[in-house]
């Protein structure tokens, strides 16, 4: 029941961005690309996480290189259980700095405010990412695009480290697609950084349409870096306001 539940959800949302306008890549799993809405556009993202559990986002481009929304979820959303809602809203927003030319990396800096929420069967849960910098380069390559990014973030309350994370994604005939991610977690307690062995790597397998639509399927931490690794569904669509 569970499964059709979000079947049914990602059918809705593929429905409603019938109208959808063809954009660029915003994310890889969880980690932020260099990508960017345009004006007059929006940009809306949701995955569930265990158990029962459903965030979302909304992203507008406001003007031209910048964009803004928000960030929401609960626990529960999805099943039998009453609904328990984050305490507030996250604040999220992407200001494209350097357009990605033939020899050189689009540039993006972003701010965002939403950690990692709790799931069951974990045991760490990741910060926010706060302040930072994500640089994608696309190159044409057999059957589709790859894409390389690299980021940097910074926690704009104590810095202590600066976050680390990297990342590809790779187009493949009819619209699927592979995403892989790894957060060396360098911000994060010293018994889950890359250098103890820890290091966070996330995969998904995706479907998309025409640039308006996409469908995941994710695997998230992969190295139970956290606790157990899961599963979750990522429904993404892009439309006019």
């Amino acid at each position: 029941m569970k499964l059709t539940g979000y079947l049914l959800t990602a059918a809705i949302l593929m429905g409603l961005a019938g109208s959808g306008y063809s954009g660029e890549l915003m994310r890889l799993v969880r980690e932020p690309t260099a990508g960017i809405v345009a004006p007059g556009t929006y940009h809306f993202s949701m995955n569930t996480f265990p158990n029962d559990g459903l965030r979302f986002s909304l992203t507008a481009g406001l003007f031209s290189r910048f964009a803004a929304g928000v960030g929401y979820g609960g626990w529960n959303v999805i099943g039998l259980d009453s609904p328990s809602w984050f305490d507030h809203l996250y604040l999220k927003a992407r200001f494209r700095a350097i357009d990605e030319t033939e020899s050189f990396p689009g540039v993006l800096i972003g701010f965002d405010n939403e950690p990692e929420p709790l799931r069951s069967g974990a045991t760490y849960s990741r910060k926010e990412r706060g302040l930072f910098l994500v640089m994608s380069k696309n190159f044409l390559s057999i059957g589709g695009d790859l894409a390389f990014h690299f980021g940097l973030s910074a926690d704009v309350r104590q810095l202590v480290h600066a976050g680390v994370w990297t990342g590809m994604d790779k187009s493949l005939p009819g619209g699927f697609g592979l995403v892989l991610e790894y957060d060396f977690a360098t911000d994060e307690a010293d018994s889950v950084r890359f250098d103890n062995d820890g290091g966070f790597l996330s995969g998904e397998v995706y479907w998309e349409s025409f640039g308006q639509v996409r469908i995941s399927l994710q695997f998230i931490d992969l190295f139970e870096t956290g606790g157990e690794s899961c599963r979750a569904l990522g429904v993404d669509f892009l439309g006019l306001f």
